[in-house]
């Protein structure tokens, strides 16, 4: 099995946010059992108890939205890829042959301060949106990733001025 790809630390950042977030969640029931369930309630309870259970759930609607799609590790097994996409208490793992994944392409998403940041994105069959591969600007591409996604990878190095586009497609200018 050959890995194209791997997004290092991805899952763990996410399960710490996940755990922080129950934490957060099981904290603001603790509040709102003391302004209600105790005989020493206090309006204060309560309104923390509510700020901390809202954002708790905002925090894991955040989380769930930004990376439910977003590739953990893309691995190909003699032509049938498996993309791993990380699920709060385990991988889910979508497998599919080279030729069904398509419509790959470059964006890039700016984030806050004009922070770029560039993804690959594609279609996996039986997966219902569109995958997400975060590239890093310094790290190599391999060049099982450049083969399956060439014309996307091409698009990326140039953005990123790891490659400058050339007239004739030497990469040598």
């Amino acid at each position: 099995m050959e890995r194209l790809y791997e997004n290092k630390g991805f899952t763990r950042r996410q399960n710490i946010s996940a755990a922080v977030l129950v934490a957060v969640v099981l904290y603001g029931f603790f509040e709102l059992y003391v302004a209600f369930g105790s005989e020493a309630g206090d309006s204060t309870s309560a309104m923390f108890g509510v700020l901390f259970i809202g954002g708790g759930l905002y925090g894991a609607k955040t989380i769930w939205d930004e990376g439910r799609d977003l590739v953990v590790a893309l691995d190909d097994a003699s032509g049938t890829v498996t993309v791993s996409l990380w699920r709060p208490l385990r991988e889910l793992k979508v497998a599919a042959p080279v030729a069904a994944l398509g419509g790959w392409r470059h964006f890039v998403k700016v984030g806050k301060r004009n922070a770029k940041v560039h993804f690959l994105t594609f279609r996996a069959p039986g997966y219902p949106h569109p995958l997400q591969i975060e590239m890093r600007p310094g790290e190599p591409v391999t060049e099982g990733l450049r083969r399956i996604a060439g014309e996307a990878v091409e698009e990326y190095e140039i953005a990123t001025g790891i490659r400058r586009a050339a007239d004739d497609g030497d990469d040598d200018a």
